[in-house]
């Protein structure tokens, strides 16, 4: 009965499918993760940018001392959009991509964990959208694809080797 309905189960049809590509299945799992997080990002983006009318209106600069953004519109949708992103990848990658490995901590630690040690690649994606964005004309979309592309390997390795690393097996005794 199980091989019946291991046949039917998408994950498992994933699985073996993955287990067949020249890459490790983790990795082929963290592409796809990682592809429907951006899909996600480019929805979140559009929602917030626009779609809903909840933030300032386009265009309008913000100071922050320091440097003064032409559009604060864009700098809270595209932070939003990279946050929901990040929720999603964390269960997926924990449920799905890296769920073989030991969980070390309470898990709302390891969200916090996640999300600090991923930050750079979501701070990738917001830099990149509010620089090519606004200083370039490049849309907001393919600026987001381009962050997305820039910051994935500091992502990958992060997670695969910080966040759900591998157990070390130890050491045996060299025989006489």
């Amino acid at each position: 009965m199980e091989n019946a309905s291991a046949g039917r189960n998408p994950t498992l049809i994933f699985d073996r499918i993955a287990e067949r590509l020249p890459f490790s299945p983790e990795f082929v799992k963290f592409l796809v993760v990682g592809g429907i997080a951006f899909w996600i990002n480019v929805a979140g983006l559009s929602l917030f940018y626009d779609i809903l009318p909840v933030l300032p209106a386009k265009d309008t600069d913000a100071d922050f001392g320091f440097f003064t953004h032409p559009d604060i519109r864009l700098l809270i949708a595209s932070i939003i959009a990279v946050e929901f992103a990040v929720i999603f990848k964390f269960f997926a990658l924990e449920r799905w991509t890296f769920r073989n490995r030991p969980r070390r901590g309470w898990m709302p630690y390891r969200f916090l964990k996640f999300n600090l040690s991923a930050i750079l690649s979501p701070a990738i994606v917001v830099v990149t959208v509010n620089v090519l964005t606004p200083v370039f004309g490049i849309s907001p979309y393919i600026s987001t694809a381009i962050g997305t592309i820039i910051g994935f390997m500091a992502n990958y390795l992060f997670s695969a080797y910080i966040i759900w690393p591998h157990l070390r097996e130890p050491e045996k005794a060299p025989r006489d």
